[in-house]
């Protein structure tokens, strides 16, 4: 059993079936031939990994998981899958929308900076708040309820995304609060389903698209073509993530071919690198209560091994302190950057 490319995005696996399949990928170790994760910083090769099955796990891992209780000892569910950001100086004292205790403020950093624009902020001033929006990789939906509920509150909100364990997330907990603002669609990005020009904004935050370093690939060219598609004339695409640095150039002249120009960016990496540093110690709880979870890790020596390979692959997918995706941020090899785009 392979974990890293093995599973599928359609699947919501239950707890019994992630036991079976954790215990699988532990005693596989006996034939394994290849080394996938690292031992030292938790860097899985692109050849060795599928992000399908990587979040099939995941998202099905944080619901199996439940509630747990952070570093400080504040209950929570996961449900925010971002790396996020500490609040920027430059925008002023603190994230309004959020609390600085709050285990997961990060991630909601994160999707309020996607609104916090000051000609953003106007288009919405101008509609009284009654903007749509639609996000092309949301996850659990967690970043949308917080933009419903807390940035955006007369907005209409569809939440988008091709793993199916991130999206009955959001119908279970997220749907049911907010009053039909808030649909749920299990639908891959480069092939949706939704009305041309039917969005003011199309949001996109920390997806997993734009990761080969310094090129725009077809399948970016195809998600980028279908958020042109769904955006209204007039409206603007928000979008914010943590990607190799030399492949916003491409991305941004692939953008500009569509029509679409560029507003405005802030390159807010060093407060990724804070907000990574603060939250080490909630990682680092969330992985033991991980690690405690499940039987597989408790079978003698292969079980220590695995539970330390499944440790540093967690803490490098959150970009913990002493990864290797942590480091990229410290060394230049990526940025984070938060970008406005207008159609015309």
């Amino acid at each position: 059993m392979d974990i890293l490319t093995n599973l599928n995005s359609k699947t919501d696996y239950s707890n019994t079936q992630l036991q079976f399949i954790l215990s699988a990928w532990v005693l596989s170790k006996l034939g394994e031939r290849k080394k996938k994760i690292s031992r030292r910083d938790g860097d899985v090769s692109e050849a060795d990994y599928n992000k399908g099955s990587i979040y099939s796990l995941l998202y099905s891992l944080y619901r199996s998981v439940g509630v747990v209780k952070s570093e400080t000892g504040q209950p929570y569910e996961l449900t925010f899958n971002t790396w996020g950001y500490a609040w920027p100086k430059e925008w002023g004292a603190g994230n309004p929308t959020t609390s600085p205790t709050d285990p997961q403020r990060f991630g909601k950093n994160a999707y309020t900076g996607l609104f916090e624009f000051a000609a953003v902020k106007e288009y919405v001033r101008a509609r009284d708040g009654k903007v749509h929006v639609v996000e092309l990789g949301c996850g659990t939906g967690a970043g949308a309820h917080h933009v419903c509920s807390k940035v955006l509150p007369k907005c209409t909100y569809e939440a988008v995304d091709m793993q199916r364990a991130a999206i009955e997330t959001c119908r279970r907990k997220f749907v049911p609060e907010l009053g039909g603002r808030l649909i749920a669609t299990h639908a891959d990005a480069t092939r949706l389903d939704v009305k041309d020009e039917s969005a003011d904004f199309v949001a996109v935050c920390e997806t997993h698209v734009t990761e080969r370093t310094g090129v725009c690939t077809d399948e970016d060219q195809r998600f980028f073509k279908t958020m042109h598609r769904i955006l209204k004339k007039g409206g603007y695409f928000v979008w914010g993530n943590a990607i190799p640095d030399p492949t916003w150039k491409p991305c941004y002249e692939f953008l500009e071919s569509l029509g679409m120009k560029k507003i405005e960016e802030y390159d807010v990496t060093k407060y990724a690198v804070q907000a990574r540093d603060e939250d080490k110690g909630r990682v680092d709880a969330y992985v033991d209560h991980c690690l405690r979870k499940f039987l597989g890790f408790r079978i003698p020596v292969l079980g220590n091994q695995r539970a330390h390979e499944a440790r540093m692959a967690m803490e490098n997918f959150y970009r913990n302190p002493g990864t290797r995706l942590y480091e990229k941020m410290i060394d230049g090899t990526d940025s984070y950057r938060v970008v406005l785009f207008h159609k015309p």
